[in-house]
This record gives structure tokens, C-alpha cells and sequence, in this order.
């Protein structure tokens, strides 16, 4: 009928379930064509006067009440009536819940509009819910304008290539949908599984007259027809066209890094898709073989569906590409499900779908945000993947379906994670550990558990009891999720590694970074960026003991592992390049330092540009090199660049206080001992914020700024900073400790009342300098007087 009425120059504009009847010949009618108007005008937004007039100039036969009724077969003038019925908001004109992008944002409309409402109306038919549905015309629009088209529900009969049929027909560009009704249409009347049969039965008649063992053959060739389709089920999602849009999207940022991962990201997703017709072709064999029931037949299809739909959403993601979805792009495709999964049935079979049909449509479509919140996650957009997974989150509480809720409360807790609002996601996290143990989702709880354990335990809230204690607790659900890639127990190792890092247990990081490496060792790890982190983690930890030489081994296989798997000149390859500056830098190495430091900051700011928070790295070390190598104005300069730069970010960061540090010694050294004190004194702030206020990292900031404000006559100040110094625990810096006491021993001589004082520092003082040094010297001196 729509066909019919745009070959006769009519475009409809309020095509809608309502206005489609069945009249007793079984014939369907398309009505009300009260908001028509002539093709040539299909730009215009004319009022109902100027409607009337584009339907009275097709047929002067119209009556003041009734239907206009058109059917396939042309316009039906027997039975042609008039009404004005305008559905509007605003200017714009139509029935909301099917209009197209085109008439909610007020664009010149066409056939292609038609178009769109038509397979708004198909799908609610097919699968009992509109795929846009909002509580309000805003709302509404912007799930239009996103263009998200949930998938179907895991248990619809409808066959999957009428799906990808009426996405084409919800494309959000005019041009990207079905080039008329007509070839909508056809599409749908051809069935590639009914051609596929027809060719199975001809191979099986061959079969029937052949021998037994060519009959065999010929059975297995049948089956190889009837499941050679399972590549066609990944058109409009991993294809040629869908290949072309990524590399393209890829180019156009000019990240310098852009090519090398364009050419990675595409082998790795065609390596995806391969995995996933496998997998598909596996399922529909054993059907044919009568190895599984009809039950778990739908299980597994199901669960090789929600693989394509994330690998659907990442693609989507990727074809809309920034910088920063291009420095992810390896990662996230890597973090990609294994289509394994597909195949335990035991897994498959413990989670029961919800009872009512319509919950499980609304599970699908939630599901499908999900997933594409989890792709903005894997590309490093987490405020906008946040929005849309705590949006699901909140409706998955309400709507009460136990599975959905658990994977809405790990999605929301990992982006929560990300962009660092710990709190809440570690409540999240624990609810999706719960409520994925309560309904045997092993794999889900598993990974909420693992990730639970790194909030808890780093920077942000520091619970390391609380987050070891979880430890058992988490290894068994790994063990019972059958882990059988490694994958997840090398997440597990891994942030068990941080949180022993982080409360300075290094010889337990050691061990859990070890276990981490060995995982993805055993999963061909090799492949994972991942491991290249587990190792660059593993040289912080040697690089925070002192060990310089085992440090230096992990971050150059962690750069050598993010060259391969990435490039040389991702954004990534920058952080190990800075850790072994470090390690040169400690050991005296400073022109080796110099350089690697400036080969990262260079990569960094490729990448971020110069006012980025990761390029307090190796400014910060730059400034320590220059100053060690006696370059004092390029030491300036650079220390100066990384506090302007975390000033105007409202950055709070130890690199902030280590570059206040370093200017402030050059600072001092120039005469000008107030400002000087005045950053020492900023940095130690820095670091009670960042790192706690017991931290031995904050001792020497806190012994110099003793000595300047000594030096500028403040004698309550100076002894304020020196017993802050001898304040810290005992196994702080011991040099740095004693030369405090020396210090204050210095304010407390002329005071006969804290002679034993005096005496109890310089005895403490003297053990920790050899007899080369002045400071012991000085100390003797003073300490004659307790004789």
C-alpha cells in the first residue's frame, strides 16, 4: 500500500499500526491519509489548509469524513474519504512514538520517511514493543537520534535476517535505508534459509541414489549447506562495508597512531567474526545431528546473538572514531567475549530467561544498551557509557529480572571504576557479586568479585584488609566460572598485585603480577595487551622496591609487548619508555633518561596534546635530569610547564609535588629561600592528599622546608617541620630523619630545659652518616655538650 501510494507521487507522514486494516477479502488497507503531501513538496511543512489542497488535487471525490484506504495493487478510488487529523508537537508533524529523525527534527521528508515509520510498525508487530520507546517527546528524540536498534529478544521465532532487513529500514540517514518500499519489500519475500532448504533437498535426493559411504559424504556436504550461511548472519555487522567505515573513521582523526591500529583492529575483528561462524556452524550441525534438544539449540543461538550485538555495538563505536576511541580500539576488541562461552551448556542452561514476553523484550532492549555502554567503556568514553549503563541499571532494579540486574550493576561498577567514583563502585560491584551468585551467573560474579578487589584496595579507598579478605572468596568463583582462557584469573592476579602494591607488600605484588603474566601466558597471552600491562605494573612495583635491573627487564617487555600489538607510536608505548627513564635516572644514567623521557613525551603529546595529565611524567623527570646534569634553566622550564599545566587541571598528584620539589631546590639555590619554602611546604600538602600523611615520600619536602623556615629566622615553624619529620615511622628515610634531628637538635641547644632532648637526637642523628660527612661532624660538635 505505501509503495503504491509513493508511485503515485504521495507521501503518507503518519503511517502507524492504527492505520493499517484488514478488510474481509484478508486484504491489509493503509488509511488515514490525512496528513498526505505531493513528493514534489516533501520538504515543506504546510497547515492543513494546504494539505487539503494537495489531496483534493489527487482526487476531487473526497468527502468531508472517513478513510482514504490504498492497497498494493494502487490507490483504491472506489472507497477514497477525507479527515484531518494532525498529530503535532510543535511544527512538527506525525504521530511520535513512528515518526522518522527527519520529522522529529523538522528535515525535508520523503518516501524514505514512509519508509522508516513502516519498519517502526514491523518490528512492534514481530516482536510486541516499538524499539524507541520514551516517556517523553525529548526522550524520544534522543533515543531516535542515537539510531540504537535493540536486538531481538533471545527467545523471538522470528528468523535473524528480517532483523538486519529492518535495520537497514531504521538507518538514521535517509539514503542508508532501502533505496524505495518496493526493495524493502522484496527483501523481505526473499528467504535465504527456504533457498538454502530447496538446494538441501536436491543433495539429498543425490545422496538417496549414491552408495553407502558416498551417502555419508553427501550427508555431511547437506549439512555443510544447510549451516553455510552463518557468515551472512554477520551482514551490516563485521562486513566489507562495515570494514571500510572503521578504516575511514580510523584516518580522519590524524592521530599519528591511527594506521598502525587500524591495520591491527581489523585483523583482530575478522579474527572475531571467523570465531564466531565456527561457532555457529558448530550449533546448527549438532542440531542436524540430534546432539542437543530444541531448548538448548535456542540457549546457544541466543548467546552467539548477544556476541554479535556487542560485537555490532563496538563496531558502531569504532565507526564513529575519535583519538581516543583509536588509542583504545586494540583493547577493547581484545576484551571482546570468547564465543566459547556459546558452548557450555551447563552455563547456558542455569540462567532461565523471565517468564512474562514481554520482559523478555524489554531484557533484549536493555541488553542492548548494555552493550553498547560496555563498548563506550572498552574505547575510553566512560562518561557517556556511564550515563547510559546507570540509566539501565536503574530500570533493571525496577523491572525485577534477577540476571539482567547483575549485568547492569557490572557495567555500571566497572564505569564507575573508570572514571574514579569508588564508592559507588564498590557498591555496585558487591551487588553484581551477590545477585550473580544467586542466579549462577559464575563468570559475572567472578569479574565483579575481581574488580571489586582493585577498588577497594587502590588509591581511592584504600580498604586493603578488606579487599584481601575477599581473596579465597574470589579465586573459588573464577575457579567455578571455568575460566578456561586464563583471562579472568589474570584479572584477578593482577588487582590483587595492585592492592599488595599499594600497602607496600611487595614480595606478595610479586607473586600475584607472576600469576598474572602466567595466565595470559596460558591463554597465548602474547595476543593481549593486557599481559604488557601486568608486566609494566610488575617494573612500578621493582621501580618503588629499588630494583633497578628487574624493573628496567618488565617495562622494556612491556614496551616491546605494546609495539607489536599496537604500534610504536601508540600513546601506550610512552609509559614503560618513561618507567625505564626512571630506572636510568635513579641510576645515575641521565643522559639515557633524557632521552627516553623525551621520546614519551613526545608520544604523549601526539596523542593528548601538551595539557594532558600524563605528561606530568616525563616533564617531571625531564626537570629532575636537567638538574642533576647541571641545566638549570631547562630544569625550570619543565618543572614550571607540569605545575601550570595540573594549576589549570585543579590536578592534585605526587608528580605535582615532585615538580615543586625539584623547582623549589633551583629555587632555593637562587636565593630566594621564601618561595622556595613556600613550595616545599605545597608540596607536602600534595602528598599527605595523594599518598597519606605517614608516607616517608613526603620526608625530605618536610626536612627542607624545616631548614628554610630555620634559615629565615621562623624558630616555631622550623621545629614544626622537623618533629613533623621524625613524626613518620621509624623505616622512613633514615639520612633524611637524622638530618631533622640535627636540625632540631640546632634550635634546642641554647635551651638549657631540652638539653636530654638534645643529646637523645644528636645520639640518633650520628648513626646514619659515615664520618666523610659534615653532618656528622656538625653533629659531634654539638653533641660534646651532653658529655
Amino acid at each position: 500500500g505505501l509503495a503504491a501510494a509513493h508511485a503515485a507521487g504521495l507521501v503518507h507522514r503518519d503511517f502507524k499500526p492504527d492505520n493499517v486494516l484488514v478488510d474481509g477479502a484478508g486484504r491489509a488497507r493503509v488509511l488515514d491519509f490525512g496528513l498526505v503531501q505531493s513528493d514534489s513538496v516533501a520538504g515543506g511543512h504546510g497547515d492543513a489548509d494546504e494539505l487539503m489542497q494537495s489531496m483534493v488535487s489527487v482526487d476531487d471525490t473526497m468527502h468531508s469524513s472517513g478513510v482514504m484506504g490504498v492497497t498494493g495493487d494502487g490507490v483504491d478510488r472506489s472507497n477514497i474519504h477525507w479527515s484531518v487529523r494532525l498529530t503535532q508537537f510543535g511544527r512538527a508533524v506525525g504521530t511520535p512514538a513512528y515518526m522518522s529523525p527527519e520529522q522529529h527534527f523538522r528535515d525535508p521528508v520523503g518516501p524514505y520517511s514512509d519508509q522508516f515509520s513502516f519498519a517502526i510498525t514491523l518490528y512492534e508487530a514481530l516482536y510486541g514493543v516499538r524499539p524507541f520507546n520514551a516517556d517523553s517527546w525529548e526522550s524520544l528524540k534522543v533515543q531516535v537520534r542515537q539510531g540504537d536498534v535493540p536486538p531481538p529478544p533471545p527467545d523471538s521465532e522470528v528468523p535473524g535476517w528480517i532483523f538486519k532487513i529492518l535495520v537497514r529500514g531504521l538507518a538514521n540517514e535517509p539514503e542508508q535505508r532501502w533505496p524505495t518500499m518496493d526493495a524493502m519489500v522484496d527483501a523481505l519475500e526473499r528467504d535465504p534459509v527456504r533457498a538454502r532448504w530447496r538446494i538441501a533437498g536436491f543433495a539429498a535426493l543425490v545422496a538417496v541414489a549414491s552408495a553407502v559411504s558416498y551417502a555419508a559424504a553427501a550427508n555431511r556436504e547437506g549439512e555443510a549447506d544447510l549451516c553455510g550461511g552463518a557468515a551472512q548472519e554477520l551482514a551490516g555487522v563485521w562486513d566489507a562495508e562495515r570494514k571500510d567505515a572503521v578504516a575511514a573513521a580510523f584516518a580522519a582523526t590524524g592521530a599519528s597512531f591511527a594506521a598502525d591500529v587500524s591495520e591491527r583492529v581489523l585483523v583482530r575483528l575478522d579474527g572475531y567474526a571467523d570465531a564466531w561462524v565456527r561457532e555457529h556452524v558448530a550449533v546448527c550441525e549438532a542440531n542436524h545431528r540430534g546432539l542437543q534438544t530444541s531448548h538448548l539449540l535456542d540457549l546457544r543461538m541466543a548467546c552467539l546473538g548477544r556476541h554479535r550485538s556487542r560485537m555490532a555495538a563496538l563496531v558502531e563505536v569504532l565507526s564513529a572514531a575519535d583519538s581516543a576511541v583509536v588509542e583504545n580500539a586494540v583493547q577493547a576488541v581484545a576484551a571482546l567475549p570468547s564465543v566459547s562461552a556459546c558452548a557450555d551448556a551447563e552455563a547456558l542452561l542455569a540462567v532461565a530467561p523471565p517468564d512474562d514476553p514481554r520482559t523478555v523484550l524489554r531484557v533484549g532492549q536493555l541488553r542492548g544498551q548494555l552493550e553498547r555502554a560496555e563498548a563506550l567503556e572498552g574505547t575510553g568514553r566512560y562518561e557517556q557509557g556511564l550515563g547510559l549503563a546507570l540509566q539501565v541499571y536503574g530500570e533493571a532494579k525496577s523491572l525485577g529480572y534477577a540476571p539482567l540486574t547483575a549485568e547492569a550493576a557490572l557495567g555500571a561498577g566497572s564505569l564507575l571504576m573508570a572514571v574514579g567514583r569508588p564508592e559507588e563502585a564498590e557498591e555496585a560491584l558487591a551487588r553484581a557479586v551477590r545477585l550473580g551468585i544467586s542466579v549462577d551467573m559464575h563468570e559475572l560474579a567472578a569479574t565483579a568479585a575481581a574488580k571489586r578487589i582493585f577498588v577497594l584496595g587502590n588509591e581511592g579507598l584504600r580498604r586493603h584488609d578488606e579487599a584481601l579478605a575477599t581473596e579465597l572468596f574470589a579465586e573459588a568463583l573464577v575457579e567455578r566460572a571455568r575460566d578456561d582462557d586464563g583471562r579472568l584469573a589474570a584479572l584477578l592476579h593482577n588487582n590483587l598485585g595492585v592492592v599488595q602494591a599499594s600497602r607496600r607488600a611487595f614480595d606478595a605484588a610479586g607473586v600475584e603480577y607472576e600469576r598474572a603474566i602466567e595466565n595470559f601466558r596460558r591463554r597465548g597471552g602474547a595476543d593481549d595487551p593486557l599481559l604488557a600491562v601486568a608486566y609494566h605494573n610488575l617494573g612500578n612495583m621493582y621501580l618503588d622496591q629499588g630494583r633497578g635491573e628487574p624493573a628496567r627487564a618488565s617495562y622494556v617487555q612491556a614496551r616491546d609487548l605494546f609495539v607489536r600489538l599496537l604500534g610504536e607510536s601508540h600513546p601506550l608505548v610512552a609509559h614503560p619508555l618513561a618507567g625505564i627513564a626512571d630506572v636510568d635516572a635513579r641510576a645515575g644514567e641521565y643522559a639515557a633518561a633524557i632521552r627516553s623521557y623525551a621520546q614519551a613525551l613526545v608520544l604523549m603529546e601526539a596523542a593528548y596534546g601538551p595539557e594532558h595529565h600524563y605528561v606530568l611524567q616525563p616533564l617531571a623527570g625531564l626537570g629532575r635530569a636537567y638538574a642533576r646534569t647541571g641545566q638549570e634553566a631547562l630544569a625550570r622550564a619543565r618543572f614550571e610547564r607540569a605545575i601550570a599545566i595540573a594549576d589549570r587541571m585543579q590536578l592534585v598528584h605526587p608528580l605535582v609535588a615532585e615538580s615543586l620539589e625539584g623547582l623549589a631546590e633551583l629555587t632555593a639555590a637562587a636565593g630566594e629561600s621564601s618561595d622556595a619554602r613556600g613550595m616545599f611546604e605545597r608540596a607536602v600538602g600534595i602528598y599527605e592528599s595523594t599518598i597519606g600523611k605517614d608516607s616517608g615520600v613526603l620526608a625530605n619536602a618536610a626536612l627542607r622546608a624545616g631548614e628554610l623556615a630555620a634559615e629565615l629566622g621562623d624558630e616555631a615553624g622550623a621545629v614544626a617541620w622537623f618533629e613533623r619529620v621524625l613524626g613518620l615511622p621509624a623505616d622512613s628515610k633514615s639520612e633524611v630523619r637524622s638530618a631533622a634531628a640535627i636540625g632540631l637538635a640546632k634550635l634546642l641547644a641554647e635551651k638549657p630545659e631540652a638539653r636530654a632532648r638534645m643529646c637523645d637526637l644528636l645520639a640518633e642523628a650520628l648513626l646514619a652518616f659515615d664520618r666523610a660527612d659534615p653532618r656528622r661532624a656538625e653533629a659531634e660538635v654539638l653533641l660534646a655538650r651532653c658529655e
